[in-house]
């Protein structure tokens, strides 16, 4: 049966299904339970490393609980960042996803941290994230918390605009054990399964899964298929009431397809191109309470990327002869130069000390080694490497009804030399549950490894006249750290009676030294190898500037009354300035004005009726946008057209015993079928519809 009879199927089954019914700082979070996020002081340690309620820390936090992933329409991780205030969730392509925050972005967002469990999982060959490459799933994740604003003392220079950090099911608080089954849209099929047990000194707990799908038909005749695997294994040994070891292991490996999905004169575009990927990372923490709210800890991540594409062969090149040897000169070639392999190491250790009831601190130092191979970006076959060594501190001090936060972070880097980000913030409490927050910071992003090493050279074979044949893209080694200048005034209320919460932010952004493409004369050393050819070239360079300014909302009702009600409003509004040289021969510009949407907005709104029968409905808004590569000419490409989407999320509960339960779900996203575009003019977003069936033992 196609999946289209199983769609019209499940709508049948869901009116049925509705009326029946009618009739440390990593182990120090992972240490905190949801019923943290269910009292009336949840704590984050994000913003600065201390233990923080979101009224006294210096930023403005979304935090992403289990209750809103279980009531949310989201079937992938990016999907999540909708719910976030100001921040942009979007397809590329069918399997693959981008998050940006304030916009101003490619497919390949780069100034954002991203962590699981204080990892970073910023790829530094592709300066952003690879959403489908993440050995983890939904059902992995306790919590998310998010950072909207830099971030850079805390998390350092990728944490440029905000930071993410991905909790998942801690192995000391263990939940039920589940087996979980998905069919949807795609032919997509997910099996996922997680056990947690008790050892002799602590807990430890597996995941593993298989999803994927045969992706979208395009008019060319070409799909894109995605397919991961994954395993991971965490625990958490105590052998001392003072020490706690945690070692977190996982691995990957699959297929996705990159390659633009844009229109042409060409038939056979779009034409996208397989890449298969492989991940492993170890995570090792050790900390050492020092007294009874004093700690030591120390830890240790590494990780191995691998991104493989099949040869690019002879008749593809396009070259009429000499095709074999131009490719076996400049082997090895693949059909996508998004390829690699990247390793890095991860090494950091910090003390947390309270001096008082008034004062307390964290310090610590980072050091961080990555390295990456890859001909067609690096124009080498050799190993690259980059590294870079930070210090920090958070000061947190309290007097009657101020608090006081001071954030300092000095990072070096082996290219762009040292920088020095400060956060100064002041918190003042009004009343028993409002506090107005204020901070203003200077914060900088280190040129990422592909972004200080971008070259891309064409080799000729023998028997031509030069030995170059081509070189569109040269390194540039004068490349500086971009710039951000913050300031930003906010409240967050709480109000227990009204079971309500509410997160106001009023910022202003000055961002210089943006790195971004430009083109340029080409040197004259490049001149005398490119005889015939234009003398021009293009490099990466400090050309854009750009102001943001706006106001960002967010107001959560929780009830753990009859029908546990669950609402939750976002809204960010957002005026962007400024521009980019995209020529320095033509002396073209390309103003920034359009390059965020105006409007962000979204909604959840979830009750718990008779007989465990769970409703939910999702609203996404987002106005239009020209995105940076989608829309590179903002004169004569239209920007993407301002959507609304409805999602519907309905699930059943049914208790097998006491011990087990079965939980039934049906989602169907674009619930009114209007087809949109989110990146590509030419991805259109369709109705998709997916059924869930949960085992929990």
């Amino acid at each position: 049966m196609s999946f289209v009879n199983i769609r019209r199927s499940i709508n049948n089954l869901s009116v049925a299904f509705i009326l029946c019914p009618l009739a440390s700082f990593c182990a120090a979070q992972n240490a905190l339970s949801e019923l943290d996020y269910l009292n009336d002081l949840p704590v984050t340690f994000s913003a600065t490393r201390l233990p923080q309620t979101l009224s006294e820390a210096p930023a403005s936090i979304t935090i992403i609980d289990r209750r809103m992933i279980e009531a949310s329409s989201a079937t992938t991780i990016p999907e999540l960042f909708r719910l976030v205030p100001g921040m942009q969730s979007y397809h590329i392509a069918t399997n693959a996803s981008a998050v940006a925050y304030h916009g101003m972005s490619d497919k390949f967002p780069p100034r954002m941290e991203v962590m699981i469990d204080g990892r970073s999982v910023y790829i530094p060959l592709f300066s952003t994230v690879i959403w489908e490459s993440l050995p983890i799933s939904i059902d992995d994740i306790e919590r998310i918390e998010v950072v909207r604003g830099t971030n850079t003392v805390t998390q350092g220079s990728n944490a440029f605009l905000g930071a993410i950090n991905i909790i998942t099911h801690s192995a000391f608080s263990p939940r039920e054990n589940i087996v979980k089954y998905q069919q949807g849209e795609f032919d997509n099929k997910t099996v996922y399964s997680r056990y947690s047990a008790f050892h002799e000194l602590g807990y430890y707990s597996v995941s593993a899964g298989i999803t994927g799908n045969e992706g979208n038909r395009f008019s060319s005749g070409n799909s894109d298929p995605y397919f991961n695997r994954y395993f991971t294994f965490n625990t958490s040994i105590s052998p001392t009431l003072l020490d706690t070891f945690t070692v977190n292991l996982g691995a990957n490996s699959g297929y996705s397809s990159v390659g633009d999905i844009k229109s042409t004169n060409d038939p056979n575009i779009p034409d996208p191109k397989r890449r298969e990927f492989e991940t492993n990372y170890q995570y090792l923490n050790w900390t050492r309470q020092l007294g009874s709210e004093n700690e030591l800890q120390v830890s240790y991540s590494h990780s191995k990327n691998i991104f493989d594409a099949r040869l690019m062969r002879a008749e593809e090149t396009g070259l009429s002869s000499d095709a074999q040897a131009f490719l076996d000169i400049n082997a090895p070639f693949k059909i996508t130069a998004e390829t690699g392999n990247i390793e890095q190491h991860d090494l950091e250790v910090s003390y947390r000390q309270k001096l008082n009831s008034q004062a307390q601190f964290v310090s610590g130092m980072n050091y961080r080694s990555g390295s990456a191979i890859n001909r067609q970006l690096l124009d080498t076959t050799e190993w690259v490497n980059e590294e870079s060594v930070r210090t920090f501190i958070n000061l947190q001090y309290s007097k009657e009804n101020w608090i006081y936060n001071l954030g300092l972070s000095a990072e070096k880097s082996k290219k762009a030399g040292k920088r020095v980000s400060p956060r100064l913030a002041a918190n003042y409490q009004l009343s028993d549950s409002s506090f107005i927050r204020s901070s203003l910071s200077r914060a900088f992003r280190m040129p990422s490894l592909l972004e200080s090493n971008y070259q891309t050279t064409i080799y000729a074979p023998e028997g031509f006249p030069l030995p170059v044949y081509d070189y569109s893209f040269t390194k540039n080694e004068d490349l500086r750290p971009e710039q951000i200048d913050t300031f930003d005034i906010g409240t967050h209320s709480k109000w227990q009676q009204y079971n309500s919460e509410l997160d106001l932010r009023l910022f202003y952004e000055d961002i210089s030294d943006g790195i971004s493409e430009s083109e340029i004369s080409s040197p004259p050393e490049l001149i005398a190898l490119l005889k015939g050819k234009p003398p021009r070239t293009h490099t990466l360079s400090n050309s854009a500037q750009w102001h943001n300014k706006g106001i960002e909302m967010q107001y959560k009702y929780q009830s753990q009354s009859i029908y546990k009600p669950l609402i939750i409003l976002n809204y960010g509004y957002i005026q962007s300035s400024g521009r980019r040289i995209l020529s320095e021969v033509t002396n073209e510009i390309d103003p920034l004005e359009t390059r965020n949407p105006t409007h962000t907005a979204s909604a959840l709104a979830s009750v718990t009726l008779p007989n465990n029968l769970m409703l939910s409905i999702n609203h996404y808004f987002l106005s239009s946008v020209q995105w940076i590569e989608a829309q590179r000419n903002v004169e004569k490409d239209p920007p993407n057209s301002p959507y609304h989407r409805t999602d519907l999320k309905i699930s059943k509960a049914f208790r097998l015993s006491p011990q087990n339960e079965l939980s039934i779900a049906l989602i169907v996203q674009n619930l009114l079928d209007k087809p949109y575009s989110e990146f590509y003019a030419e991805n259109m977003f369709e109705q998709r519809t997916y059924l869930q069936a949960q085992l929990s033992f």
